[in-house]
C-alpha cells in the first residue's frame, strides 16, 4: 500500500530494532522518516537508507527539552510515533503543545500510556481486572530494604524502566535473588538513588512459554486486529530479550490480552506479554508495552503493517489489511540466540542438534534487507566474535555448570 509521495513524513522517538522496522516500512510506501535518538545506546536505525535524519540528544538528562526544541524549530508538521518508554511519555505529557505546533502525535489514551510505564500500577489494574498476575511488591525505602517480607526466589524489576536506564546499565529486563541479604545487597545502592524497585514472583516455567498479543484499539474501545506469537528462546536466558519468536495463534491469549487492554482503557497500539505458570497453567500477565516492539518487523513480514496502520490511523487514511496473519513464521536474532545457545546448554535445557531443528523454518529478516545492507553490516562488524568462537561439539544435554563469580545484576553506568 503505497502513500502519495508528497505524504506528511514521521518522526520516530527512541528505538533500536523496532525503529529500524517502523522506519523501513514507512519508508516502502514513501514516507519520509526521521529518527529523534533517545540518549541510550545508538540505533541501529541510523545507518538505514531509510532515515533521513538522526538527531541524537546532546544532553540525556534533557531528551524531552531536546525532542520538544528539535520539532519546533527543525521540523515540518509530522506524525509522531513512540518506539521507545521516552517516546511513550514524551507524547503522554506534550500532546497539546505537540498539536499545537502542527504535529500529529500517535492516537492514545495518555493516562493509560503513563500507567503502563509504571510497572506497580500495571500489575494494580491486572489484579483489578481479576487478569492473573504475579505478586509484588514495591520497594521505594531503606526501612522498606531492611524489613523485606517476601518469598525467594524473586525478580526485581524498575518501576519505570526508562528513568531507571538511564543511570544503570543492564542487559536483561531484571534479575532473579535467591534470598533477602542478596535483594538488599541489589536494591540498596539502587533505592538509595531514589529509584523505586519492584520485587515479583518469578514464574515458573521455560522460557518457550512466554506469549504474546497485539492490537490496535480505536477510540470507541473497538480493536482493528489481533496478533499472538509465542517466545522460544530469549538472552540472558530466564529474563531476558527474545532471541527467537514464531507467530502463532492463541485466542486464549488474545481473549486475555484483549481483556487487559481494555480495562486499562488503552488506545492506539497495544502489545500485552503473558507467561504460563506451569503451576496451574494460567497465563500471568508480565508487561504490557504500548508501542512498537523488537517484533514489529515479524508481525509486518507475517501480513500486518502496524506502522502504517499507525501513521495511516492518525492522518484519517485508509488502512492496510489487518483480517489475518501467516502463522508459523519465525524470527531470529541469530547473534543473541547464539549466546543463548550456550547458556541454555549449560543449564542442560537445549541440545545444539535441537537448536538447529527450530531454525529450519519460514524466517522473518530482524535485520538483514538487500535494498538497505549497511544496518546488517554495522551488526556483523560488532558481533563476529560470536561467530569465531565455536559452537559446544557435543549435542547431548549437558548438566548445569557451577555459577563464576557474583556480579551486580543492576550495574552503575560510567
Amino acid at each position: 500500500m503505497r502513500v502519495d509521495s508528497k505524504s506528511m513524513p514521521a518522526v520516530l522517538l527512541g528505538g533500536a530494532g523496532n525503529a529500524l522496522s517502523v522506519a523501513r516500512a514507512l519508508w516502502r510506501t514513501g514516507i519520509t522518516v526521521d529518527i529523534l535518538a533517545d540518549g541510550r545506546a545508538e540505533s541501529i536505525a541510523r545507518y538505514s537508507r531509510a532515515c533521513r535524519r538522526y538527531v541524537r540528544p546532546v544532553d540525556a538528562e534533557a531528551v524531552a527539552e531536546e525532542w520538544m526544541t528539535w520539532l519546533l524549530n527543525e521540523s515540518a508538521p509530522a506524525v509522531l510515533l513512540p518506539c521507545s518508554d521516552e517516546g511513550i511519555e514524551f507524547i503522554a505529557r506534550r500532546r497539546e503543545a505537540l498539536g499545537a505546533a502542527g504535529h500529529y502525535p500517535v492516537e492514545a489514551n495518555d493516562q493509560a500510556l503513563l500507567n503502563m510505564l509504571d510497572k506497580a500500577c500495571t500489575y494494580e489494574i491486572a489484579h483489578g481486572a481479576g487478569i492473573p498476575a504475579p505478586r509484588t511488591m514495591t520497594v521505594s525505602t531503606t526501612a522498606e530494604i531492611e524489613e523485606l517480607d517476601f518469598t525467594f526466589p524473586c525478580a526485581i524489576k524498575p518501576v519505570h524502566s526508562h528513568l531507571f536506564a538511564r543511570h544503570f546499565d543492564t542487559a536483561a529486563k531484571g534479575v532473579t535473588v535467591a534470598t533477602a541479604d542478596a535483594a538488599q545487597r541489589v536494591l540498596s545502592p539502587i533505592v538509595e538513588a531514589g529509584y523505586s524497585m519492584l520485587l515479583t514472583e518469578v514464574i515458573p516455567g521455560a522460557d518457550d512459554q512466554y506469549r504474546s498479543y497485539y492490537t490496535y484499539i480505536d477510540r470507541h474501545g473497538d480493536p482493528l486486529l489481533h496478533f499472538t506469537k509465542r517466545k522460544l528462546r530469549q538472552y540472558p536466558i530466564h529474563f531476558g530479550l527474545g532471541s527467537y519468536h514464531l507467530t502463532e495463534w492463541n485466542a486464549e491469549v488474545a481473549r486475555l490480552g484483549l481483556h487487559f487492554a481494555l480495562a486499562a482503557r488503552l488506545r492506539g497500539l497495544v502489545s500485552v506479554e503473558f507467561k504460563q505458570d506451569e503451576r496451574d497453567g494460567q497465563l500471568k500477565l508480565i508487561e504490557c508495552n504500548p508501542r512498537f516492539t523488537d517484533a514489529n518487523e515479524q508481525v509486518r513480514a507475517a501480513g500486518i503493517d502496524l506502522a502504517l496502520v499507525g501513521y495511516n490511523r492518525v492522518r484519517g487514511l485508509p488502512l492496510p489489511p489487518v483480517n489475518s496473519f501467516r502463522d508459523h513464521l519465525a524470527m531470529w536474532f541469530p547473534f543473541n540466540d547464539l549466546r543463548a545457545l550456550r547458556e541454555y546448554r549449560r543449564h542442560g535445557e537445549l541440545t545444539t542438534a535441537a537448536w538447529l531443528k527450530t531454525l529450519a523454518r519460514r524466517q522473518a529478516r530482524s535485520v538483514f534487507w538487500w535494498r538497505d545492507p549497511k544496518p546488517s553490516s554495522v551488526i556483523w562488524r560488532e558481533n563476529a566474535s560470536v561467530v569465531a568462537r565455536k559452537l559446544p561439539r557435543r549435542s547431548r544435554l549437558a548438566p548445569a555448570q557451577p555459577a563464576g563469580p557474583e556480579r551486580d545484576p543492576f550495574e552503575a553506568a560510567e
